[in-house]
C-alpha cells in the first residue's frame, strides 16, 4: 500500500480512543437530558399531588363546617319545636281541665252534649293550628339543616369539573 492511501485510510476510520470519548460523552448528555426530564416530571407531579392535598384538605374542612353549621341547625329547631309542643301540651291540658269544670256544672243532658261538642270543636281547630305551625317551623328546620350541605356539594361539584381540567 503506498503512502498516500494509507493516510487516507487513516483519515477515514477515526481514532478508536477519539470514537470512544464521543460515544460515552453523547451518552453521559443523553443521560443528562433524561434525568433532567423524569426530574421535571417528578416535579410537576409533585406540585400536582400538593395542590390536590390543598384542595382536598379544603373540601374536608369545607364538609365538617357544613355539617356543624347544619348540626347546629337541627339542634336549633329540634329545641324551637320541643317548646311549641310542651307549650301546646301545656295550654291543651288548662283547656281540657276548665272544660271539664265547666261540663261538671252541666245540669241538663243536652247541655253537656253541647259543652262537649264546643270543646271538641275548638280543640280539632287548635290542633290543626298546631299541626300546621309545627309543620312549618319543622319545614324551616329541614331548610336550615340541608342549606350548608346543599351549598357545600355545589362546591365540591364545582371543584370536581375544575380538578378535570
Amino acid at each position: 500500500m503506498s503512502n498516500t492511501t494509507k493516510k487516507n485510510a487513516e483519515s477515514v476510520t477515526p481514532d478508536p480512543a477519539a470514537l470512544m470519548t464521543a460515544q460515552t460523552e453523547q451518552a453521559i448528555t443523553m443521560a443528562k437530558a433524561s434525568f433532567e426530564q423524569i426530574a421535571t416530571k417528578s416535579r410537576e407531579a409533585m406540585e400536582q399531588s400538593m395542590k390536590t392535598v390543598g384542595v382536598v384538605t379544603e373540601m374536608t374542612r369545607g364538609n365538617m363546617d357544613a355539617l356543624l353549621e347544619s348540626s347546629r341547625a337541627a339542634a336549633g329547631g329540634m329545641q324551637v319545636i320541643a317548646q311549641e309542643v310542651a307549650d301546646y301540651g301545656k295550654q291543651t291540658f288548662e283547656r281540657t281541665t276548665a272544660a271539664g269544670r265547666t261540663m261538671a256544672l252541666a245540669r241538663t243532658a243536652p247541655e253537656l252534649i253541647q259543652l262537649q261538642s264546643e270543646f271538641a270543636q275548638t280543640e280539632f281547630t287548635a290542633a290543626i293550628a298546631e299541626y300546621s305551625k309545627l309543620s312549618q317551623t319543622m319545614f324551616q328546620t329541614m331548610t336550615a339543616m340541608f342549606e350548608p350541605l346543599q351549598k357545600q356539594a355545589i362546591t365540591a361539584a364545582q371543584i370536581k369539573d375544575l380538578m378535570k381540567e
